[in-house]
């Protein structure tokens, strides 16, 4: 109970990350609750385009006269749930790589390492263009993969520094003498050591596989969400008619909004979380802040 306190009262302290953590939670019951309370009605109604904001449709209606307020709700669930599911893969893929090469040394530790310095010193987001060229993405779950698997160097270098670090600790050293697995050292020992970096990279690795994701949407190469913000996004650019349609150019900030809310959102609350979960990093934070008030007690 006293670390839930702990958690939050981090946040409340930490304006931004307390921010972030509103609006992220707004944006999730919206996406776990918003479709049961709302229907949706895709059905073509000319006479109601390009509505203004109004009781009946609190964002307007876009060029076929459908509720944009509607299409975001809706649309929500498939944006958090990729972003989500890819970032969940790529933490799992960069951890299970890092520790390994970490751990293990030797051939393995040469084998990922060289595999990580090539994927960082690459672009990935062309190489992730061809891969769903290559191997159309059909669902949600091909596309969280095609998201992952080019996007965990950076999180499995730093999981491989880390552990180095680790190893030469006495708890670590001390249950390599008394003989326990590896399996034990490196998910009871090691994996409480990384959780607060890793849950802070689990948020911003959400982030960039939202944002990844829309490109691939908005070419094509993911699988067509009539509702997903994206989308929504491309309907409205098209319509706007390069600025000629100032309704369209509404209808292009809807989504657009939608966006920028959740990704700073998200990066705020990742900001927190790391200090929230990491004692270490609090500590640091409240000695900084004690002499800076120190300081301007004195001048």
């Amino acid at each position: 109970m006293d670390s839930i306190k702990s958690f939050f009262r981090v946040f409340y302290q930490n304006k931004q990350a307390f921010a972030g953590m509103i609006i992220l939670s707004v944006i999730l019951l919206i996406a776990i609750f918003g479709p049961m309370i709302m229907p949706l009605d895709l059905s073509t109604d000319f006479l109601n385009r390009y509505q203004l904001p109004s009781f009946q449709h609190p964002l307007g209606t876009d060029y076929v006269g459908n509720d944009l307020l509607q299409q975001i709700v809706y649309g929500s669930r498939s944006v958090l749930f990729i972003g989500l599911l890819a970032s969940l893969f790529t933490v799992l893929l960069g951890f299970a790589l890092g520790a390994l090469a970490g751990f293990v040394g030797g051939i393995v530790d040469k084998i990922i390492s060289m595999l990580i310095q090539i994927l960082i010193s690459v672009p990935i987001f062309p190489i992730q263009l061809i891969i769903a060229v290559v191997f159309p993405v059909r669902n949600v779950i091909m596309l969280a993969i095609v998201l992952a698997i080019l996007s965990w160097a950076w999180l499995a270098r730093n999981v491989r520094a880390t552990i180095l670090s680790l190893k030469q600790r006495e708890f670590v050293v001390i249950c390599r003498i008394m003989g326990l697995p590896h399996r034990h050292i490196i998910f009871k020992e090691i994996l409480p050591n990384v959780t607060s970096y890793l849950a802070s990279t689990f948020v911003l690795n959400t982030n960039s596989a939202i944002a990844t994701s829309v490109g691939l949407m908005l070419l094509g190469m993911a699988p067509y969400d009539a509702t997903h913000w994206s989308i929504i996004l491309s309907n409205a650019a098209t319509q706007a008619n390069s600025g000629v349609n100032t309704a369209g150019i509404f209808n292009m900030m809807v989504p657009t909004t939608a966006f920028i809310l959740l990704q700073v959102s998200l990066i705020f609350f990742a900001n927190g979380l790391d200090e929230a979960l990491n004692p270490r990093l609090r500590t640091n934070n409240k000695i900084k802040k004690s002499k800076s008030k120190r300081k301007l007690v004195n001048e």
